[in-house]
């Protein structure tokens, strides 16, 4: 048996969920095109109730049930879907559909995960 380490909502929530950000080469070029997305407005309260399902999902047996989550704090809500596993680069991945909403904005994507080390989750870009 192996154990799965929790993702960093610092680090992984913000590449997870702002499109587009794998290949940008500057911090301006990064907050444009995240301005305007859900996850830049989410409180860390909302980061911390997402990444929970996106754990919850990369250690999900079944794909294709959706693991929504709401703060009754802000308008914030969201689900996280466990896609397929795959084998990419010899790593063990797996993909996720990520739909986040903050009041009327939404935005949702699908990104791949893999084990960089097994057991360390760690997102290698969208799909």
């Amino acid at each position: 048996m192996h154990t799965t380490t929790l993702l960093h909502p610092p680090t992984m929530a913000i590449a997870a969920l702002c499109a587009g950000l794998i290949g940008l080469a500057n911090a301006a070029g990064r907050q444009a095109l995240t301005e305007g997305m859900p996850f830049a407005k989410f409180s860390e309260e909302d980061r911390a109730l997402m990444m929970a399902r996106v754990n919850q999902a990369l250690r999900a047996e079944k794909e294709g049930d959706p693991l929504g989550w709401k703060n009754d704090k802000s308008p914030a809500s969201g689900s996280v879907t466990a896609l397929n596993r795959l084998e990419w680069n010899g790593l063990s991945c797996r993909r996720l559909h990520i739909y986040n909403v903050y009041g009327e904005v939404k935005a949702q994507g699908v990104y791949k995960f893999c084990e960089k080390p097994a057991g360390k989750w760690k997102l290698v870009g969208p799909d």
